[in-house]
Parts: C-alpha cells; structure tokens; sequence
C-alpha cells in the first residue's frame, strides 16, 4: 500500500473532515522500506469509557506521540473518524519523534480499513501533544520539526455546527491546554460550541472547559510571531535541517 493509499484510508474523500487531515507524514512513507501487515494489527487497547456516544460531540486528542494514535483509534472503535493533523516530517536527527507516529499510522491502516465508519462519524482530531516540546534542544545540524497548530487547521465553529456537531471534548495529559490550540478553542467557545476537557494523565473527571484569551488572539501579526524560529518544510508542514555555521577565517 503506498503513502497515498495509506492516507486515503484515513482521509477518505466522502467524509465530512478529511479536507483537515494533514498529508506530510504519509507523503513520506515511499521514501522509507516500511511494509504494512498483511493484515491489520489490532492497536493496543485504551479505555475510552468516558466518550460520549457517537453523536454530537467532536474529539481533540492531544497526547504525546503514539498515545494520540492509540487512544484515537479506540475512539474509532466507538464510531468516530480519526483525523491525523500531524503538520511535520520527520528526518535523520530529528528533534521531534514524529517517525514513530508515522510507524503507527502505516500500521494501523489495515485494521482503519476494515472497521465500518459512517461517512458522518463525528471526528476525533488526533494531534501531538510534543510537538513543541522536543526530546533533544534544536542544533545546528538537527533536523527541526517542531509544529504548531493555527484556526486554519481546524474547521470553523460554524461548520461544525453545520455538519451536526455541537459539543467539543478535549483529552489531554499533563501539558494542559496548550497555547496554539487555544487561539482554535477559544474561537468555537465564543461561536456558542460547548466545551469540555478530560485529563487522561490523573483520576478526575471530564470537566467543562472556560478558554480565556491567550497572548496575541485574533492580532495579525499573531502568526507571524507563532511561526518565528519554526523551520517549514517544502513539501507542506514542519520540518528541515538547521545549517551548519560554516567555518571561515579572514587572512
């Protein structure tokens, strides 16, 4: 199955949220021998006891690395569409293990493939929760591939709302709620969507969720500012080798 094939299961046409699955990390699966199983590994189980029954209610899953594809794929399981919005690429030396979540989406293809999900399953956005908190310091010589999330990545309040969806859950570990996807909630919060998080990193209950405005929200040159010292990739996403300081001396 090539990085296409892959990512239309995914992201199939006739669904109502694959325009925001992001295709950076399976454009990338032909350039590496990975093989997928010839049948679909079952991915390793999580209790999603807490998920509201397929309906109403939109799932962001911000959880650090491979958790957000396993905790995504049992909410699958439950009836909603996993959307991967990982917006980076992964290379030699890379700051952020985004190959590993690339490993698993090629894994998990097959068994995607063979559930049965109506064309309009609620989503469950699956997100990277490390995408900013990279396991080694950049450095000259490191591929960067540090990512953030913008409203633009997300559809609007309005489309969600349109498209059946008036409730949005937030699971996360223990970073939070994090600043990028701040300036996204808090836009469906002030469009009447109704907000709620659960913290899967300690007992506790899933709570309703007041987003207050984070720095810079709704300024222009908020983007400009977010992107500052993030390295794009040129096939679309995050991602590139910091240069090297060449080493000249005058005579």
């Amino acid at each position: 199955m090539t990085g296409q094939e892959c990512f239309d299961v995914w992201a199939p046409a006739a669904a109502a949220w694959s325009a925001w699955a992001k295709p950076v990390l399976f454009a990338q699966l032909a350039a590496r021998a990975w093989t997928m199983p010839a049948e679909g590994d079952t991915p390793a189980p999580f209790d999603v006891f807490w998920a509201p029954s397929a309906g109403r209610t939109a799932i962001i899953v911000d959880l650090p690395g491979v958790a957000s594809v396993t905790v995504g794929l049992a909410l699958a399981a439950r009836g909603y569409r996993p959307v991967p919005l990982y917006n980076t690429s992964f290379g030699d030396a890379a700051v952020v293990d985004a190959e590993a979540i690339a490993r698993e989406l090629l894994r998990r293809t097959a068994w995607l493939q063979g559930i049965s999900l109506a064309k309009s399953a609620p989503p469950v956005f699956l997100l990277d929760a490390n995408r900013m908190s990279p396991a080694v310091l950049p450095a000259p010589g490191r591929y960067d591939n540090r990512w953030i999330v913008f409203p633009q990545d997300f559809p609007s309040g309005s489309y969600l709302r349109a498209n059946g969806v008036s409730d949005v859950l937030l699971v996360h570990g223990d970073k939070g709620v994090q600043d990028d996807l701040s300036h996204v909630l808090l836009r469906w919060q002030q469009l009447g969507v109704k907000l709620s998080a659960r913290d899967v990193s300690a007992p506790g209950q899933t709570r309703e969720l007041r987003v207050t405005p984070p720095s810079l929200f709704r300024r222009l040159w908020y983007r400009v500012i977010a992107l500052s010292g993030l390295r794009r990739n040129n096939a679309g996403g995050f991602g590139a080798v910091i240069p090297i300081p060449s080493s000249g001396g005058h005579g």
